[in-house]
């Protein structure tokens, strides 16, 4: 394998460059981190070039290569390319996935994301409607970017598998959701109903928003949902709510 001596290697500045938004967008590309998500970007055929530090080539051979390119890197200087303090010494530059907007048309559970703004929370949603056998998110404008670096990193690779559409157009998007038959359930403290008490449409269109300020740009729907505080919480963190909701969702679906 090539050894990159430079930091002005090609690699490495395209690993600093897509440390912004504008970049990334430009590309259509962004780095991942740490061996376990390259090895999902790699399942998945989205990477450009892997780049090991020199002093972690015993991770190399856990890599299923194929015909991806990969470079050692003279040790410190991969870390100096990445916004990781402490990295683990592996990245990839990644292909950011494309899905077909008509493909949302089949499913029967999605989630819109409406103004999250820490990139913690939304990688923790996106990896939870995963697992919750939610089929597709779609992030508003006002929600932080997903390819953002620590999005990403708490996403744990789930960004792959997951269909994720980011909407420019709300009216376009409701007035289209609404011909497939969705219907929207915003999650709002202010609702009448408690999740327990709502039977969930059997196309749903979840919408989540910021717990401080709630829905941004969709504030009614076709249902409000609530999660009931007790204890006199004053909110839920927006990643353990829709948590609850997603499951619930899909636990209803299962009782009918």
């Amino acid at each position: 394998m090539e050894l990159i001596q430079s930091e002005q290697n090609q690699w490495l500045k395209r690993c600093k460059a897509l440390q912004q938004k504008k970049y990334r967008q430009q590309y259509g590309k962004f780095v991942a981190e740490g061996l376990r998500f390259v090895q999902e970007a790699l399942e998945h055929g989205a990477v450009e070039a892997v780049l090991v530090d020199e002093a972690r080539q015993e991770l190399v051979p856990q890599l299923s290569l194929q015909e991806t390119p990969c470079y050692l890197v003279k040790a410190g200087l991969l870390e100096k390319a990445l916004p990781t303090i402490h990295s683990q010494g592996i990245a990839a530059i990644a292909v950011q996935p494309q899905w077909s907007w008509k493909d949302i048309a089949s499913m029967e559970q999605i989630i819109i994301i409406d103004g999250v703004q820490d990139p913690g929370n939304l990688g923790t949603i996106v990896r939870t409607a995963l697992a919750s056998d939610t089929q597709a998110m779609l992030c508003l404008s006002g929600t932080v970017d997903l390819y953002n670096d620590k999005t990403l990193r708490a996403t744990m690779g789930a960004i792959f598998r997951l269909p994720v559409y980011q909407i420019g157009n709300v009216q376009e998007m409701t007035d289209t959701l609404h011909r497939w038959g969705f219907q929207l359930v915003v999650s709002d403290i202010r609702a009448e109903q408690g999740y327990h008490q709502l039977q969930f449409p059997v196309k749903t269109a979840l919408v989540v928003s910021n717990e401080a300020n709630g829905p941004q740009q969709i504030h009614h729907g076709d249902m409000l949902v609530k999660i009931p505080l007790f204890q006199q919480a004053e909110s839920l963190n927006v990643a353990v709510a829709t948590g609850i909701l997603l499951y619930a969702i899909r636990m209803g679906k299962e009782a009918r």
